[in-house]
């Protein structure tokens, strides 16, 4: 099984298929979603909590592609910082982290059936992510040591690798469905 589909990398065909009304229309719900969904956690200790904000990422990601995933990251993450009270400052590099985890599932997840083997890539990718660039950015904003904040990064991500691929899987495959049903009246539209 290859991880990445072919369309994947269609980047002018996803940039194209971004400036029109329906597909801006379908990204502006999902980033309402991502930031709608960013105000939920479940706090289990002081340093594992579960997020459900990656999956609306994952569904934009899995409607437009790479290119689509990254602007979703991107919106989603600015609007959910101001849109609720935060504890820290704004710091840019989470942006950066999100687009690039937009535009990693977009790759995976893009025109592709979804098998636990996709789900865990998936997983994969929001794991390197969170446990190498979002603990960088922690280490230059609160000057933690790195040993020490990689290691508990590390653990809390582990975690979070096995719950959130159980997740992405179960609501991707509903995603997919959904957008099966709604691809034929979709592209009816377009004609």
């Amino acid at each position: 099984m290859q991880l990445f589909s072919k369309d994947a990398f269609a980047f002018r065909e996803q940039f194209h298929n971004l400036k029109k009304i329906q597909s801006l229309c379908i990204c502006g719900l999902l980033v309402a979603a991502y930031v709608a969904l960013s105000f939920f956690s479940i706090k289990m200790t002081e340093f594992l909590e579960f997020r459900f904000a990656f999956l609306a990422l994952a569904a934009a990601a899995a409607y437009g592609g790479p290119v689509m995933g990254l602007t979703a990251g991107l919106a989603g993450d600015v609007i959910s910082f101001f849109a609720a009270p935060q504890t820290g400052p704004f710091f840019p590099g989470f942006t950066i982290s999100y687009a690039i985890l937009g535009f990693l599932f977009g790759l995976i997840l893009y025109r592709s059936r979804i098998t636990p083997l996709r789900a865990f890539g998936a997983g994969i990718a929001e794991f390197i992510i969170a446990c190498t660039l979002n603990t960088i950015w922690l280490h230059f904003m609160y000057g933690m040591e790195w040993k020490y904040l990689f290691t508990i990064r590390l653990i809390k991500n582990t975690v979070s690798l096995c719950v959130n691929t159980v997740l992405l899987y179960i609501f991707m495959r509903a995603f997919s469905r959904v957008l099966a049903n709604v691809s034929p009246a979709l592209k009816a539209s377009r004609q």
